[in-house]
């Protein structure tokens, strides 16, 4: 029986639609495209070029390389003699053609918590779920800033964020996303900076770090746990977010970093975690080339070149550093070094004008790179960044056909003539007129003449026989047909001559009716344009570097590091520190970073220098409990009560001026403390003040683990405004309350540990893991007496408190720090075994300091309390010697006590008194020679050394004052001499940063107007 179908109205639309789509296909021409670029120089890879071939396309692929110019019959021949064809360019970090306008929500006062939609993660900054590809929309107009350069391709993402989501890489030709997306997921683009989040959780750059580093933990907890929610009493919360981190060990991370010391701190992060990236690069990275060359990533660098600083008068020099204009001067030789130090690098428009590109790149090139360096940072390195190496970046079969075509070497005369993006052309200098930039020499009869077009509007020219020169008239081009006419009379001519030429890439063949209109025909060559080879050019006195590199390259630092000493030091006053307490007259021995001997005429051993140091004193190096130099992006994550998984370790600034001049008052160690926004802030660093040494190099390895708590009126916000009053504490009784419950969850998140760890193999695997919190896993450390507490306090009520607490969870408290009322409670805290470390004489800068007393010092430890003085303060680590010995004054202290205050005792409670703080034979040699009695307001420091290396030598300091002043005499006056193209750039904005105290309240992501982090 024959079935009737009934076409409703639905199903004959979609007919209709169908047959319409039919009939499209139809008129479309599906026949393939075969085209063939023929006679032109190939550059099928950095290094590999093959001359007078034919590139095959077919459709948007090449299709095969032909050396003989063999052409299919069907293939639609441009011949391209005397062009060079490249690889299209590819730039990896860009925000092409994202179409996307973030939700922001209004804010008022600080927000703690923001939406979850969609399962998104619970910090407004992290945005790992967006997969980019999904808001392409390509611009023509956009797309044309790359594509005048050369470039055919880009990958891009939404830039706003840490971690930001996944990027696409994505051709730029002029069609709809689904056709040019090459890679629909690429790298996970990150940066510190939190960008658009209103969310007040980070607002250092420690907090950053930290959020990081939770976020990967978290993203490994989820990814391992989310199928277990099912089988067990826990659940797993969906979050994308995480979800979209799965494998991270299989994923490319992309880091956008803004400085040198940003650059390293993202390389470390992301080779703690073993992962795979890239850094954007930021034009500093030759200053320290050898740690970036220790990390297993390939850069992305800018040519973001600065301006000449502005230099009018005596004021504005004043305003110029040193380093600014040794950066000025070197950063057009940033890529040749990094070249040169083997490490990998693609090359971006990011952060300049696309205009200034290629004037860049080919002033890089004067400066020292290579051209295969630079075209593969265009190409195959920039490929493999992107995602996109087994089909771009390289003239091969089967790749897409982007490519640029040049009338010469792109990086020396050579412009750009056409852009091939899949397949289909763009000229940018029509190929026909292209022919009229040629020199022509022409051949009347036994008459040369040169001939020269200059495409003006209207078309000019002239023939020239050596210095005579004739003005054509009349010109007129079109299709390789040129004509003008000239008064050729001085030449044997008379009257006007017309001329019709035919041009091409051999050269020209015309006719010339002379004023008889007698026809006499002619021939001509093409000449070799009188464009000087830049890669020939001498480099002129201003390309000439004058300027010193140092580690760190700012004024004195250091051209190479110190060397380990072999020293002995003669007839000192040697201030031990120790037992043996002050001896006079006596030597000293350092070797191998270590004290050898101590004692009196002692032999000098065989290849040792001798400093006689008669009338001088001896000390160890200072010890500060106390300390906020030396730190980027923040001493304070005050957004959150308890911050305890952020560290200063990560924010170490090694070029901060404060390290050099801390050496110069014999200061050796210092511990980087935190500071006193919440009540349970960050961890602590120890670090030695290894001036030019790196970031991690500084660090006091072995010290003890420790962490800053706080008490008072900075912690609690109810005197911070109006804006701060919903953050629990706000009262002193609040803040006991805060510590009893992060320590119950401490015990009970170890407790969870501990449980799972027990069970069966068969059970965990059931059963969901405990999630890796950071923030507990600092303060189950304290619980645990692994990591020692600093803690910053004035009141002795909340003195007794906090040692109250401690007994009643059973740990002991480091070190009250500030305690300008621990005179009152010095038994209580000698009884409990807890430290002090003091003010000499601060009081009444705030309220709970009413009550400070300058015998402070004397008291506690008259009672047993193990004291020292801190500095707390950017300038007065310079002359903590002067600062304890104003408790001989004060309080009678002795001279053995005042010096053990910043020597041994800090040392004691920074648990590294086996290594430092007394001269005892077999410690690290950090020692300081004065030129009188230590703790006289008039002595200084003639030489300092840390772990036997000297750092600072005031003999030294005078020849780099003369060295510096030096340079910079000349540095401005090779800016003030310098041309317009050396001297433009952008101007930079420099990071301004305060110094840093315990109550710096400081949000580095509302700095970006004033500086980069």
């Amino acid at each position: 029986m024959r079935k009737h179908i009934i076409k409703t109205p639905i199903a004959i639309l979609s007919l209709l639609c169908t047959q319409a789509a039919i009939a499209n296909d139809q008129l479309t021409d599906n026949t393939p495209r075969l085209t063939a670029l023929t006679h032109a120089s190939l550059m099928l890879s950095p290094g590999e070029m093959i001359e007078n071939a034919t590139l095959l396309i077919e459709n948007n692929k090449i299709k095969a390389i032909v050396k003989d110019n063999d052409i299919p019959n069907n293939a639609f021949v441009i011949d391209l003699t005397g062009h060079t064809i490249y690889p299209g360019f590819i730039d990896p970090f860009t925000d092409y053609a994202i179409e996307y306008e973030p939700v922001i929500e209004d804010k008022s006062g600080p927000v703690y918590e923001i939406k979850r939609i969609g399962g998104n993660a619970s910090n407004g900054a992290i945005h790992s779920e967006k997969q980019w590809f999904n808001y392409v929309y390509p611009d023509k107009k956009q797309a044309k800033e790359w594509i005048d350069n050369g470039f055919t391709s880009v990958q891009s993402s939404y830039l706003d964020g840490i971690f930001r989501g996944q990027g696409v890489t994505l051709s730029l030709a002029d069609k709809k996303a689904n056709d040019v997306i090459y890679n629909a997921t690429t790298s996970q683009f990150m940066a510190f900076n939190k960008g658009s989040s209103i969310q007040d959780y980070p607002q250092s750059l420690m907090g950053s770090m930290a959020l990081i580093r939770q976020t990967f933990a978290d993203a490994n907890w989820y990814n391992a746990n989310k199928g277990k929610a099912s089988n067990s009493n826990n659940t797993v919360e969906f979050n994308i977010a995480l979800e979209r981190l799965n494998d991270l060990n299989k994923q490319n991370f992309i880091f956008d970093t803004k400085n040198l010391n940003n650059q390293l701190r993202a390389a470390k992060i992301l080779n703690d975690h073993e992962l795979n990236g890239s850094l954007l690069g930021n034009g500093r990275e030759y200053a320290r080339l050898s740690e970036l060359k220790n990390y297993p990533f390939s850069l992305v660098l800018p040519l973001n070149y600065p301006a000449a600083p502005q230099i009018i008068d005596g004021d504005s020099e004043r305003e110029v550093s040193l380093a600014a204009l040794r950066h000025w001067e070197r950063a057009p030789s940033n890529l040749s070094m990094v070249a040169n130090a083997d490490i990998p690098f693609a090359l971006t428009q990011h952060g300049i004008n696309s205009d200034k590109f290629w004037p860049r790149l080919k002033l890089a090139i004067k400066r020292g790179l290579s051209e295969q360096a630079a075209l593969a940072a265009l190409t195959t390195e920039a490929a493999e960044i992107s995602g996109i190496g087994n089909i771009a970046g390289k003239i091969k079969p089967g790749y897409m056909a982007d490519l640029v075509v040049t009338n010469g070497n792109i990086f020396a005369d050579g412009k750009i003539v056409s852009i091939w993006l899949q397949g289909e052309e763009q000229q940018l200098i029509n190929r026909d007129r292209a022919l009229l930039d040629n020199l022509y020499q022409l051949q009347i009869a036994d008459l040369s003449l040169d001939l020269k077009i200059n495409q003006t509007t209207p078309l000019s020219g002239t023939l020239s026989s050596g210095e005579q020169e004739i003005t054509l008239a009349n010109l007129n081009y079109q299709s390789g047909r040129l004509t003008f006419s000239a008064d050729l009379s001085e030449a044997g001519f008379e009257g006007i001559s017309r001329f019709t030429l035919w041009l091409d890439n051999q050269g020209v063949r015309g006719t010339m009716l002379d004023a008889h209109n007698q026809a006499l025909p002619f021939g001509g060559l093409k000449l070799a344009n009188e464009v000087e080879d830049e890669q020939t050019q001498q480099p002129n006195s201003i390309d000439a570097l004058i300027s010193q590199q140092t580690s760190p390259n700012v004024a004195y630092g250091l051209k190479t590091q110190p060397k380990l000493d072999k020293v002995h030091i003669k007839n000192a006053t040697i201030w031990t520190s120790d037992k043996a307490g002050v001896l006079e007259n006596s030597d000293l021995i350092i070797a191998r970073g270590q004290i050898k001997e101590i004692g009196k005429n002692l032999r000098t051993p065989s290849g040792y220098s001798v400093i006689d140091a008669t009338g001088k004193h001896l000390t160890a190096g200072i010890i500060d409990e106390h300390s906020h130099i030396a730190l980027n992006g923040g001493t304070n994550e005050g957004t959150d009560a308890i911050t305890s998984e952020v560290r200063i370790g990560d924010i170490i600034n090694p070029d901060d001026i404060a390290i050099y001049r801390s050496l110069a008052g014999g200061v050796t160690t210092a511990q980087l403390l935190h500071g006193s926004a919440n009540p349970i802030g960050g961890q602590a660093q120890v670090i030695q003040l290894k001036w030019g040494d790196n970031a991690e190099q500084m660090k006091f390895a072995g010290a003890p683990a420790s962490i800053k708590f706080a008490l008072g009126e900075n912690v609690k916000q109810s005197n911070w405004g109006d804006d701060y009053n919903r953050r629990f504490p706000q009262s002193r009784i609040g803040v006991k309350s805060l510590f009893s419950e992060a320590f119950n969850e401490a015990l009970a998140y170890r407790k969870a540990q501990e449980d799972y760890k027990k069970m069966r193999s068969s059970e965990r695997r059931r059963t969901v893991a405990p999630q890796y919190n950071y923030r507990l896993e600092a303060i189950a450390e304290v619980l645990e007496q692994s990591r020692t507490i600093h803690i910053h306090s004035y009141v002795q009520s909340e003195i007794l408190m906090f040692l109250r607490l401690a007994e009643a969870y059973n740990f002991k408290v480091g070190t009250f720090t500030h305690i300008l009322e621990g005179y009152k409670v010095a038994d209580e805290m000698a009884k409990h075994g807890a430290h002090a470390s003091t003010f000499s004489d601060w009081w009444a800068y705030k309220f709970e300091v009413y009550d400070a007393i300058p015998q402070n010092t004397c008291l506690m430890q008259n009672n047993g309390v193990l004291t020292s003085i801190n500095s707390d303060d950017y300038e007065m680590q310079r002359r903590l010697n002067q600062e304890a010995a104003k408790s001989m004054m004060y309080c009678g202290m002795s001279a053995v006590d005042a010096w053990n205050m910043i020597t041994i005792n800090p040392a004691i409670q920074l648990g590294i008194a086996d290594k430092v703080g007394s001269l005892v034979e077999d410690k690290q040699a950090d020692i300081v020679l004065w030129d009188s009695n230590p703790l006289s307001v008039y002595a200084k420091v003639e030489s300092t050394w840390i772990d036997g290396r000297r750092y600072f030598d005031r003999e030294q300091d005078k020849r780099a004052q003369a060295s510096v002043a030096k340079e910079r005499a000349a540095m401005i006056q090779k800016v003030l001499l310098s041309d317009d193209e050396h001297k433009q750039g952008e101007t930079p904005i420099d990071l301004m940063e305060p110094e840093w105290h315990c109550d710096t309240h400081y949000n580095a992501w509302q700095q970006t107007a004033k500086g980069a982090l």
